[in-house]
Order: C-alpha cells, then structure tokens, then sequence
C-alpha cells in the first residue's frame, strides 16, 4: 500500500502540492471564520461598557449602608439589593397600609442616601413590594437613568 501511495505522489507531484496548499488554506480560513464569527469564553458578557467600573464601584459597604438606611425608613419592612453590570435593583418590602404616592416619597429618600458618584454610573430600579389581601402586589416601580436626577415612576 504504502509503495503505491509514494509512487502516486512522484508521478503527481503537482497535483498533491496543490492539494496541500488547499488544505492549509482551508484550515487558516476556518480558524479565521471561528475567531471573527463566534465569541471566546474569555470576552466578558458586556464587553467593554464595564471598563471603568471598578473607579464607580458600588461596593459592599456602599451596600449594606443603603440597605440599612433604607430598612430605617418609616413603612419600610425590608430592602433587598441585587447589583448586575450598571444596574442597581432595589426591591423595598412596605407595610400594607403605605399608599403609593409615600411609597415615591419613600424611593425619593432611598435615592439621596447613595453617592452622586454610583448616581452617575449606575441606572437604578425600584421595585415596590407590599403584601394585601394575602397577596403580593408590585404597586410602584421606579427608574432613575445614570444621566437624570429624577426618578421616573410607573403606577400599577
């Protein structure tokens, strides 16, 4: 078998350059289509947007000092905070006799107690939480834009 294979190579010799310059270029051309086409492992989810996110950092005693100050606010039972990327979601449990326009006050109080620093950088959400009727409701939602100073609200 072995002395076929060399004598077809000695009387093609043209031929299998070819074929092997072709299929170098198909494997270079695969490895291109696999870099440029489908992401690596190693590339971060967000990409670059989060580049500078370790000078705007909303650290954990950042955090916990929120969370606390929040938990002090009258009609306020609980708060949670989940931190993903530049977003900052607030989910605030309130008593059920808390009407909607103090649940917005009481958001509006949450939002001076965090720095103008994390303001600037992150895009804030405020979920309100109360329980009625042995439901639980969302009654308000808030958002605040890294680049606004206001919280915009949504009525339920």
């Amino acid at each position: 078998m072995l002395p076929k294979i060399k004598r077809f190579i000695k009387n093609n010799k043209k031929l299998v350059k070819l074929c092997v310059i072709l299929l170098i270029i198909f494997v270079i051309l695969l490895i291109l289509f696999k870099m440029l086409f489908y992401s690596s492992s190693e590339k971060s989810v967000y990409g670059v947007r989060l580049r500078d996110i370790k000078q705007n950092e909303f650290t954990k005693e950042e955090n916990n000092k929120f969370k606390e100050s929040a938990s002090n606010i009258a009609g306020v039972e609980k708060v949670n905070v989940s931190v993903k990327g530049r977003l900052i979601k607030v989910f605030a449990t309130f008593e059920g006799s808390v009407s909607t326009d103090d649940i917005k006050a009481k958001f509006n109080e949450m939002l001076g107690s965090i720095s103008e620093k994390v303001k600037g950088y992150y895009d804030i959400t405020f979920y309100a939480v109360q329980v009625k009727d042995e439901k639980e409701v969302y009654p308000v939602i808030g958002y605040k834009h890294k680049s606004k100073s206001d919280i915009s609200f949504d009525v339920l």
